[in-house]
C-alpha cells in the first residue's frame, strides 16, 4: 500500500510541475516573428518578409507568433529546444543545410527556441505575406544534377542548388517572385536577360539572401570552389 501511495504522489507532483511549467510558459510575453529580438529583418517586399536568426550558445528567444507560411533555412545548425505555451517542450537538433517549412496559414503557433548546442545557431527564415497559392505560373528548374529539389508546398517551391567551377544553371525562366540563399562564398555571375553577354559580378557569403523577381535567370559559378544556395520560389 505505502508503494502505491508513493507511486500516485509522483504521478501528482509530475503532473503539477508540468502545469505550472506550462502557466510560467504562458504568462511570458509572446510577440511576433518580425519583432522578436533575435529575429533580425534584413529583405522585405509586399511578398516576403526575410529574417537572419542568431542565437548564441545557451540562449533563447522570446515566444513568438507565427500565423503565416514560414520557410527556415539552416545555415548553421545546433541542438535546440523548443518549448510550447501549452504542451510539453521538445529536444531537438536543427541540422545544417536543412529546410524546414511552417505550414501556419490560416492558423496561429507560438514557440521559443533555445540553443543547448556550443555554436551559433544561424538560420535565414522568410515568412510568406500574403495568403497563397498567388497563382503565378509554375515553377520549374532544368532537369540536371546541379538541381535538387529540397521543398514542395502549395504556396512555395524550393531546389538546392550545386555548380562546379565555371558550372552554370543553363537559363530558365522564373515565375514567381522568391528567395535565394547562399550556402558557401565564391563568385557568381547573374547573366543580364536584356544584353547578350553581359553579367552582374557578384561575391557572396554563407548565410546571404537575396530577393528574386519573375525573368530569365542563368547563374554562373565563377570561383575555384563548388557554389551552393537554395533557390525558392512562390507560387
Amino acid at each position: 500500500m505505502p508503494k502505491i501511495r508513493h507511486a500516485l504522489l509522483n504521478a501528482l507532483l509530475s503532473s503539477a510541475i508540468l502545469a505550472g511549467s506550462v502557466q510560467a510558459s504562458a504568462a511570458e510575453k509572446v510577440v511576433a516573428t518580425d519583432l522578436e529580438p533575435l529575429h533580425h529583418v534584413i529583405l522585405e517586399n509586399k511578398y516576403v518578409t526575410v529574417m537572419r536568426v542568431l542565437i548564441q550558445p545557451g540562449h533563447s528567444t522570446l515566444y513568438h507568433e507565427q500565423h503565416l507560411d514560414y520557410v527556415n533555412t539552416h545555415i548553421e545548425g545546433s541542438p535546440v529546444k523548443i518549448e510550447y505555451p501549452d504542451k510539453p517542450a521538445n529536444n531537438t537538433e536543427m541540422k545544417t543545410g536543412n529546410v524546414k517549412f511552417g505550414e501556419h496559414q490560416g492558423k496561429s503557433d507560438t514557440d521559443k527556441v533555445t540553443n543547448t548546442g556550443n555554436n551559433v545557431n544561424h538560420q535565414v527564415a522568410f515568412e510568406i505575406n500574403i495568403p497563397g497559392p498567388q497563382h503565378f505560373g509554375g515553377a520549374t528548374r532544368p532537369s540536371n544534377e546541379a538541381f535538387q529539389q529540397v521543398l514542395d508546398k502549395k504556396t512555395v517551391k524550393g531546389w538546392k542548388v550545386t555548380l562546379k567551377p565555371g558550372e552554370s544553371t543553363g537559363e530558365y525562366t522564373q515565375h514567381g517572385p522568391g528567395v535565394r540563399v547562399f550556402f558557401t562564398e565564391g563568385r557568381v555571375l547573374l547573366a543580364d536577360p536584356t544584353h547578350v553577354n553581359r553579367v552582374k559580378e557578384v561575391w557572396v557569403h554563407p548565410g546571404d539572401a537575396f530577393l528574386t523577381e519573375p525573368g530569365k535567370v542563368d547563374i554562373t559559378a565563377a570561383s575555384g570552389e563548388n557554389i551552393v544556395f537554395n533557390d525558392y520560389e512562390l507560387l
